[in-house]
């Protein structure tokens, strides 16, 4: 089995930009995070990026990533797959 501590908002940077994928890291209490083109995606134009996980109540996307349960990728058909955790390592391990 492998190490499921091995996914990090590096690795999804990578991944995204490599792929060209938009992979969303899903923490249901914490929160989610979007990335495409191995860039964070914002939530909302109001927010300032260097802001992001300053806020109370904002955890930052290192610590969503880390709890983060779940992973979505869109495909290029349009369809959104989801992914567990240890299937998250295993695709990042085979890019």
């Amino acid at each position: 089995m492998s190490d499921t501590s091995k996914i990090t908002l590096e690795s999804l940077r990578a991944y995204s930009d490599r792929t060209n994928t938009l992979v969303t890291a899903d923490a249901p209490l914490f929160g989610s995070v979007m990335l495409l083109h191995g860039r964070v995606l914002n939530k909302g134009s109001a927010v300032e990026p260097e802001k992001i996980g300053h806020a109370t109540g904002f955890p930052p996307p290192e610590q969503i990533v880390a709890e983060a349960a779940r992973f979505w990728i869109l495909l290029d058909n349009g369809v959104r797959e989801r992914k567990s955790r240890e299937e998250m390592v295993k695709l990042l391990e085979e890019v």
